[in-house]
């Protein structure tokens, strides 16, 4: 069951997989790209969710909440429920590459369960939201669009429409120049930047759980939407790095599985994660307390051995939960728990993605 559509994969203009214009359509729009993050509005088990593309709980899935709970209140009775609407959030407090001054929540389009959108001619001012500016030309050159450069922009988002009754347009990217070699720039700015791999060296498996384990041993808690939004910078920042060279090793969609790597490691420690805090209250139900005095009795030390011994404690998670009972800091805690993640063979492999 569809429950929510967005956007079908689309590339930058020189990538093998974009569409190529014929010269034959109907109609084009070429659209200001926005340098936010992609948002889908929609209605799921009788309430309105929003996602981002990581998660619902992202820091930018609850941003867009609030922008759109306090900025507009009671348009959500007005929407159509059978429909997804895609948003951009533009937030400052989380930015990308290009600098904006407030927050807010762009409409790019809406999108039918069945994928259709709305026509070329649709009159978008029946909703409050902003949209991306559009540029009137006559005529479409991407390679010269990419080289107009405008200042503290990411370049278009080129739409067509192949006949008058198309519902389902056509989309390229045009990225302008500058934008692409801005990466280094905007890393030197990040007063505490994330680690990230070199920008001209492409990834391996074993690299991004280098930089995700690496990352994961500095965060010394187990507050899962606090690692979450860290991780999702890290992972971010991590693939705005690789923009440079992304064209030499086939642009989005190796991006793409860059960011799956990512998201499959980030799976694997979160599903460790929340077995530990579900082990760890449990055990505290059963009355075992955690602290440093538990170390100085052998009598109860030796209770809570034989508990965690259970066939209902897995054997790679024991020797964290003893420390964890003796009170150890939650910086060894988490470097235990992060020892005990199985990563499978497939995601040690060295050879570049």
């Amino acid at each position: 069951m569809v429950v929510s559509r967005s956007f079908s994969k689309f590339f930058n203009f020189h990538e093998p997989h974009a569409y190529k214009p014929t010269g034959e359509e109907y109609a084009f729009s070429i659209e200001e790209k926005v340098d936010g993050s992609i948002i889908n509005l929609f209605w799921y088990r009788e309430a309105w969710m929003m996602i981002s593309r990581s998660s619902f709980d992202s820091p930018h899935a609850i941003a867009a909440r609030k922008i759109l709970d306090e900025q507009y209140p009671g348009i959500l009775g007005k929407l159509e429920k059978d429909k997804s609407y895609v948003f951009e959030l533009i937030d400052p407090s989380q930015p990308i590459k290009v600098i904006y001054k407030k927050k807010c929540l762009d409409l790019l389009s809406i999108i039918s369960k069945d994928g259709q959108e709305p026509p070329h001619n649709f009159d978008w001012s029946i909703f409050p939201f902003p949209r991306p500016r559009v540029h009137s030309v006559s005529s479409i050159n991407p390679k010269e669009l990419s080289k107009l450069n405008t200042e503290n922009e990411e370049g278009f988002v080129i739409k067509f429409w192949k006949t008058v009754d198309d519902r389902r347009p056509q989309r390229i990217k045009v990225k302008f120049e500058s934008y692409l070699k801005s990466s280094e720039s905007l890393t030197k700015s990040v007063s505490n930047p994330p680690i990230s791999a070199s920008p001209t060296t492409p990834p391996s498996n074993a690299r991004i759980l280098e930089l995700y384990t690496d990352l994961r041993l500095r965060i010394h808690h187990f507050k899962s939407t606090v690692i979450s939004a860290q991780v999702e910078a890290q992972k971010r920042e991590h693939l705005r790095s690789l923009e440079r060279i992304a064209d030499d090793y086939g642009g989005e969609i190796w991006l793409d599985k860059i960011e799956k790597v990512w998201d499959r490691i980030g799976a694997l420690f979160s599903l460790q994660e929340v077995e530990w805090e579900e082990t760890t209250k449990a055990l505290e139900r059963e009355g075992y307390r955690p602290g440093p005095q538990n170390a100085s009795s052998q009598a109860v030390k030796g209770r809570f051995e034989r508990r965690i011994r259970r066939n209902d404690i897995d054997n790679a998670s024991r020797g964290a939960l003893l420390a964890w009972f003796m009170g150890e800091s939650p910086k060894k805690l988490v470097a235990l728990v992060v020892a005990g993640v199985e990563i499978p063979q497939d995601l040690r492999t060295t050879g570049i993605i």
